[in-house]
């Protein structure tokens, strides 16, 4: 079975080690799916970094072109982005508000 755990009677972890400095933890060596595994994380670590660097550069043009400052806008955005995530629940209260004022001016209407 695969694992990441020490070998032999090392140290369980770092701070595990003698004072003496003469205990070293062991670990085994890494399977070559393994290193393939971590070289991916790594790849896909530095692509949401790029990706996060030119959104920021994206979100200063687009806050100038507004007249805005880049905080402001970010703040805007961070809010569009929760209510996406909860599934629109502000077009639906919306909605029912539109709603109830209708039942109102109806209701005084008459």
């Amino acid at each position: 079975m695969d694992s990441y755990s020490e070998t032999g009677g090392t140290a369980n972890s770092v701070s595990d080690i003698g004072s003496s400095g003469t205990e070293f933890a062991s670990f085994r060596t890494l399977a070559e799916h393994d290193r393939q595994a971590i070289a991916a994380i790594i790849e896909s670590k530095y692509r949401i970094k790029l990706a996060q660097d030119q959104a920021r550069e994206d979100l200063k043009v687009v806050a100038e072109k507004l007249g805005m400052k880049s905080a402001e806008l970010n703040r805007i955005i961070k809010l569009a982005m929760q209510e996406r995530e909860r599934g629109n629940v502000l077009v639906h209260e919306k909605a029912l508000i539109d709603v109830a004022e209708q039942i109102v001016f109806t209701a005084t209407a008459r």
